[in-house]
């Protein structure tokens, strides 16, 4: 894991069947812990508040609060938490709207537990994960405007470190492996993403990710 204390990591589903499933998953991994779990949005919230996990998988589908609002509502009153998408679909709507929401993953829910952990890890290290057939949707609503149908063409102007830096971030490089490739330090390369947010008007990594593809910087290989 990224670190050796445990990943503090919350669940909201509101089938419990799943949720269970779930909890075993991650009972047999000595690097996390499931401090928590929800049926809906909106309870998630409150627990967020009393637990304070760093990670947590939100349904798209629940009642009360859909995980669309909730993710809203998390990265807007929790910005340092991190959210990965829990989903049956894989809707071009849904993804999107996951996307903007401000979730750093997207999982369906028959992921194997390689790939569960393979998204944490990611995530965790300051990246995002998205399972194969979600690369694919984001791919090809990238290439047809779906998420930025104002912007066409559009290209900003990067220098030659901060492409370097855009392109390892698609490739889900954390940043203190950007700053070893780069012979930087981590701090550089914060400054560097946070310059490079604000350029593309993106919330996280995920959102670079869809501007790089978009325009065409960043190829993303299926």
């Amino acid at each position: 894991m990224h670190n050796k204390a445990k990943t503090r990591l919350a669940i909201a589903d509101d089938h419990e069947i799943f949720r269970q499933g779930f909890k075993a998953l991650i009972a047999r991994q000595a690097g996390l812990e499931l401090v928590g779990e929800a049926g809906n949005g909106k309870d998630l919230l409150g627990l967020i508040v009393r637990l304070q996990p760093e990670l947590v998988f939100v349904d798209i589908k629940m009642p009360i609060m859909d995980g669309i609002d909730t993710t809203r509502e998390i990265k807007s009153s929790f910005p340092s938490t991190k959210v990965i998408a829990l989903s049956m679909f894989n809707d071009d709507h849904l993804v999107s709207d996951m996307l903007h929401a401000g979730a750093s993953g997207y999982l369906l829910k028959d992921a194997t537990q390689e790939e569960l952990i393979n998204a944490i890890n990611a995530v965790m290290s300051g990246g995002s994960y998205f399972c194969r057939d979600t690369s694919e949707r984001i791919t090809a609503l990238v290439e047809t405007n779906y998420f930025y149908p104002e912007k066409g063409n559009l290209r900003l102007r990067f220098s030659e470190r901060e492409i370097k830096i855009i392109r390892l971030i698609c490739e889900q490089y954390t940043t203190k492996e950007i700053a070893s490739i780069l012979g930087l330090s981590n701090r550089t390369i914060d400054a560097q993403r946070d310059t490079i947010q604000q350029k593309t008007n993106s919330k996280n990594m995920v959102g670079i990710a869809l501007y790089a593809i978009k325009n065409g910087i960043y190829k993303l290989e299926l």
